[in-house]
């Protein structure tokens, strides 16, 4: 079959492969990174680790089997390399000494998983994150008796009803040894870091009196090894998405920001420079007016990457933003506070790794015009950006498919920044039919990465349309929080632009406009048939339609206090005018509800609901539910459950 022929289709997902989380070696001249594949007989998902060599180019598989090998590490000498691997009975940290033989366990753990690890600076020890089961692996497997719950944040989706208990920092030697417990907290350890000189280690977890109402407060402490004490950094309110410690141990740095109370994502999370002789604390991005989260979307790349920044001399570090659709690499001048793009193209850089002497960066970039591969940075006498992964190139060179065009469109007080995807062989002397397309969040983006699920529809002929309405991130802080208090607007009127503008081209067809989201996008989407008519019929996947609801039966529902300032019972008519199934008796478009049995995030009772009300009214409305599935079923559920959502969507969207 001829490049010409083939286009994108679902079960396309079993031919792409899934690189992530490059590590170069100090000196150079490696990089491992992680490649995901999938088992298409068992619908499973495995991962193991690969070598590239950074001046031959040959890649090099470094482990092998159906288990999950991740987090690669190199010490800092380079003669170590560490990783954490996962199997159905097992959580294992394992190590490579001197690049031979196989790997020797250094910590197995059959009541608990490894979550992430650092080195030591002198390479001696290792710290390690780990979360113990309250019960042993075959009492998982029964249901209990009951359940006894006394804690408002009892569930989280993907996990299900918590059985573990609360994330721990650990430290072991390097070359093996007792798991010597450094905390005993009540609240999850989220993150941590060597100090400059390895005497002791700063870590993030809760300790609010109330912690599960106040998640956004996070307090950083410092353990001393020496004196086996813990001291709280005082610092403002606020949340921390990573610490980290400059070369000479004079300041603290953590991503956060001191405006608790916000919905996720409303408030930009910046760079924080703690001086630690005074206490004293500066933004360093603030200027920016930009996340310092990676906040892109995508269902081949890994969204929400925690990306620490990185220390290129003592007086400089490299870090990511979150900026119209990108992720630039930038890197930071202390002392002058000068801020310099490294790679600020239309691309995303998902995570890096950086060579000891800071002159070769590993880097994993997502692109529109391929899947993610592994690039690697050269800053020597001039700057050097190439390609060393080839990884889904055969399968690019197997299809046809175009590249994104981007629009930027005129809105209500704001530009809207958009993509159109035309099919295979468009026509500007043809009509075609439109799907427009809602992200959730809400407050992320769409960006520059290849969409396996923009490209299906595309092939199948849609003009497929995406768009950053307000209330995304990506454009500053005022635009974020622009839909704080009315979750639909302004961003209705931001899609309805943009869906006139495109029409305004002349090749869509106004009669066959359909239109689909998922979580906040489904929220969107029940919105928008609940108050127009213009589309032919529409999918709402993991949607919200009832907020007071939601409120209560989410495993985080009540978020939503910081985003309407209220509670349900308190200003029931506030949550009622934002909830689209008030005005569902105003929906005449056909309506199909996906939704997977095991959502705790939108759970499966707004779907319920919907499709009941619609049903009893003799709507045209379809209800579809996956057994098993959580929230992320469109980018990480079963591979065969995911290519069987997007038939259905196939299905619904007939022209």
């Amino acid at each position: 079959m001829s490049k010409q022929e083939k286009h994108v289709i679902p079960e396309d997902i079993y031919d792409l492969q899934f690189p992530s989380d490059p590590q170069i070696s100090p000196d150079g001249k490696k990089v491992i990174f992680v490649k995901k594949w999938i088992h298409k007989k068992e619908q499973k998902y495995y991962s193991n680790l690969y070598s590239v060599d950074t001046s031959r180019g040959t890649v090099v598989q470094f482990t092998r089997g159906d288990q999950k090998d991740i987090k690669p590490r190199w010490s800092r000498n380079g003669k170590q390399l560490l990783f954490i691997r996962s199997t159905k009975d097992k959580s294992e940290l394992l190590s490579f000494y001197g690049g031979l033989g196989e790997p020797m366990p250094l910590i197995s753990l059959e009541d608990g998983d490894i979550q992430d690890l650092a080195f030591s600076p002198d390479d001696k020890w290792v710290a390690v994150l780990i979360q113990k089961y309250d019960v042993s692996g075959e009492e998982r497997k029964k249901e209990p008796l009951k359940r006894d719950i006394d804690r408002l944040f009892y569930r989280l989706d993907g996990e299900g009803y918590r059985q573990k208990r609360a994330v721990q920092l650990f430290i072991v030697k390097s070359r093996g040894g007792r798991l010597i417990p450094i905390t005993d907290v009540p609240r999850d350890v989220t993150d941590f870091a060597w100090n400059h000189d390895g005497t002791g280690i700063y870590y993030v977890t809760n300790d609010h009196e109330d912690p599960d109402r106040h998640m956004d407060e996070e307090s950083i402490f410092f353990y001393s090894l020496k004196e086996k004490r813990h001291v709280r950094i005082e610092k403002p309110a606020g949340p921390i998405g990573w610490v980290q410690t400059d070369p000479e141990g004079k300041y603290l740095y953590f991503a956060g920001h001191f405006k608790p109370g916000h919905s996720w994502g409303a408030v930009n999370s910046e760079i924080q420079q703690l001086l630690l002789e005074t206490g004293e604390i500066h933004s360093l991005t603030a200027s920016l007016d930009r996340t310092t989260d990676m906040v892109t979307l995508g269902d081949i790349t890994p969204s929400f990457v925690k990306q620490k920044a990185l220390f290129q001399t003592p007086e400089d570090f490299l870090f990511i933003i979150s900026s119209e659709g990108a992720n630039p690499l930038l890197k930071y001048n202390i002392p002058s506070g000068e801020i310099t793009p490294l790679l600020d193209g239309p691309e995303c850089v998902v995570s890096f790794s950086m060579s000891r002497d800071g002159k070769n960066i590993a880097v994993h970039l997502a692109q529109m015009e391929r899947p993610d591969e592994i690039w690697l940075l050269e800053l020597n006498s001039e700057k050097h950006f190439r390609r060393i992964t080839f990884l889904n190139d055969e399968y690019m060179n197997s299809i046809s498919c175009n590249v994104p065009e981007e629009y930027h469109i005129p809105s209500d007080n704001a530009v809207i920044q958009s993509w159109l995807l035309k099919p295979p062989g468009f026509s500007s002397n043809k009509k075609y039919p439109l799907l427009l397309q809602i992200h959730g969040g809400p407050r992320a983006q769409y960006g520059y990465t290849w969409f396996h699920e923009m490209h299906v529809f595309a092939a199948a002929g849609f003009v497929v349309l995406y768009t950053n309405p307000q209330g995304s991130q990506g454009y500053g802080h005022t635009f974020a929080d622009a839909i704080t208090g009315k979750w639909a607007e302004p961003a209705m009127n931001d899609l309805m632009a943009a869906m006139d503008y495109i029409l305004e081209l002349g090749f869509v067809d106004p009669e066959q406009c359909f239109v689909t989201g998922g979580s906040y996008g489904g929220y969107m989407t029940n919105w928008v048939v609940s108050h127009t008519n213009r589309f032919k019929g529409a999918v709402t996947q993991r949607s919200i339609c009832d907020l007071s609801s939601f409120f209560g039966t989410s495993d985080t529902g009540w978020d939503l206090e910081a985003d309407f300032h209220d509670v349900p019972w308190k200003n029931t008519e506030l949550y009622k005018k934002w909830s689209p199934i008030t005005y569902a008796d105003k929906i005449e478009t056909p309506l199909c509800i996906i939704h997977s049995e095991k959502d705790l995030r939108c759970p499966v009772e707004q779907a319920e609901q919907l499709f009941v009300r619609l049903k009893y009214d003799k709507k045209p409305v379809r209800l579809v539910l996956f057994p098993e599935e959580s929230h992320g079923l469109s980018r990480g559920g079963r591979p065969d459950r995911r290519v069987e959502r997007l038939k259905i969507m196939l299905e619904e969207f007939r022209v």
